[in-house]
């Protein structure tokens, strides 16, 4: 049985990114893209012999089923992820999908939702970038529908998300196991669920542990490179700086790594370091990452799959997706001191 072609594989041919390639294969409209741009990513998943769902410029004469798919935009690899899960779906079951980007603004989710319906489509995939409470407009009840990366304050409908308390614990147990004492954490933005929910995990793994969470050891951050630096510079700064760090994501891990090359702290001899999304770089940094995944694919595959059943799907309100830690050389278990 031959390899299934990805979208990763058509843009290392044409030469573009992924979300590229996947805006100009789902057709997804009003998003600026050069027509010769356009042709590369066509000519090659014509080379690689890539087999895409069915096309949407003849909606109104096909027999297949078809859904649609929300999301407030396309900007980062995280989204390409979720659309990539569900058109794998989609066409494994031979089902069509019409996607919206819709900004997160209601009245564009509702023309978007009306568009749909006149569309006949079966179900809606309502869809977040990042984790996040959401508040989808009313319209969006008349239909069923998955939420996927996302929920609601008031717990109604069925929602896909990670289980990012149980992502943080695995990732300071991992710490823990490996011999760390002193295991402090640099989050991202305060504000945001995942935050909130990797912080939970992280002070729930110390305390089983009967461990000590000193508040001086949790810095916060805003998921970037330069906030992972400056914090990780203060950790190492301090008289009991830590011999463990659990980053909230790759980009801050990056940052502490740079910080410890910076100032002469030996990973992971002096200290060990595990980041979170398992994004494309950590396994090129140096020392490699140690990184939780991000089952956003996975996610995205169980959002379509519920939505597939009908009714008899959507049982359930609320299902977490747990991602797996890829351990590497920065938590590697020798070297501990």
């Amino acid at each position: 049985m031959s390899k299934r072609v990805r979208m990763l594989d058509i843009a290392r041919t044409a030469g573009v990114s992924q979300t590229t390639v996947s805006l100009v294969l789902n057709r997804v409209p009003n998003v600026r893209i050069a027509e010769d741009t356009r042709q590369r990513v066509f000519d090659a998943a014509r080379e690689l012999g890539y087999a895409p769902g069915p096309s949407l410029a003849e909606p109104t004469t096909s027999s297949l089923r078809r859904f649609g798919v929300l999301i407030n935009e396309i900007s980062a690899a995280y989204p390409i992820d979720l659309i990539e899960g569900l058109q794998t779906l989609a066409d494994d079951q031979g089902v069509q999908l019409i996607i919206q980007v819709t900004g997160g603004l209601a009245d564009r989710e509702a023309a978007a939702l009306e568009t749909l319906r006149v569309l006949g489509v079966e179900g809606i995939i309502y869809a977040s970038t990042f984790t996040a409470i959401v508040e989808p407009t009313t319209a969006l009840s008349a239909l069923p529908h998955v939420l996927l990366n996302c929920r609601r304050a008031d717990g109604v409908g069925t929602a896909i998300v990670p289980a990012e308390r149980a992502g943080g614990f695995l990732a300071t147990r991992h710490l823990i196991e490996r011999g760390c004492k002193r295991i402090a954490t640099i989050t991202g933005d305060p504000w945001q669920e995942a935050t909130r929910a990797r912080l939970h995990g992280y002070r729930h793994a110390l305390r089983r542990a009967g461990l000590s969470v000193p508040e001086h050891f949790v810095r916060t951050g805003d998921w970037s490179h330069h906030s992972g630096d400056d914090s990780a510079s203060q950790l190492f700064a301090l008289s009991d700086s830590p011999d463990g760090i659990f980053c909230h994501n790759d980009k801050i891990a990056r940052g502490a790594i740079a910080a410890a090359r910076r100032l002469g702290v030996a990973i992971p001899e002096d200290v060990a370091i595990v980041g979170y999304d398992d994004r494309e770089f950590a396994a090129d940094l140096e020392p490699s990452l140690t990184s939780v995944t991000l089952p956003h694919a996975e996610m995205a595959e169980r959002a379509m799959t519920v939505l597939l059943k009908g009714k008899a799907g959507l049982d359930r309100p609320l299902r977490r997706v747990h991602g797996r830690l890829i351990e590497r050389a920065s938590s590697s278990r020798q070297g501990a001191r």
